[in-house]
């Protein structure tokens, strides 16, 4: 295999295990940190929020798609979510990235956390094997 292809190949299994860990830690799948990062990008760029209709025209997704994603962003803190007035009266939200050092910093507490908790389980194994089994034998299953 030429060193390019194999670098591609590499930096793809990469960039999959980083989804895996992604979603494990926080729910969101790799559209919804793709569309994260086009946030930041565009904010970066020009410092200003952006409002749902504004990101369905950018990335060509549907209204619904693009709410559901904002959603688990703002749910997941790697958005916020401010209400302004809008020209023609009424309030909108318009959403800020959260800069990426932030996020660095809270997905790393969530590692260590999960980490921590994994840990626990897996030394008290025995408890929670003993736990299933009660269970099952609660529910008249064997």
């Amino acid at each position: 295999m030429s060193s390019i292809i194999k670098s591609a190949t590499e930096n793809r299994e990469d960039m999959l295990k980083f989804y895996e860990i992604l979603r494990t830690l926080t729910g969101l799948s790799q559209c919804d940190f793709d569309i994260y990062i086009v946030m930041l990008r565009i904010y970066e760029r020009n410092r200003e929020p952006l409002t749902v209709s504004e990101l369905t025209q950018l990335l060509g997704k549907s209204r619904s798609a693009i709410e559901r994603t904002i959603l688990k962003l703002h749910k997941s803190n790697f958005i916020e979510r401010r209400q302004t007035l809008s020209r023609s009266g009424g309030y909108t939200y318009v959403y800020y990235p959260r800069p990426l050092e932030e996020i660095k910093k809270m997905l790393q507490e969530r590692l260590d956390e999960f980490y921590k908790n994994a840990k626990e389980m897996i030394m008290n194994l025995e408890s929670v094997i003993a736990e299933s089994d009660k269970d099952s034998k609660g529910n008249g299953k064997n």
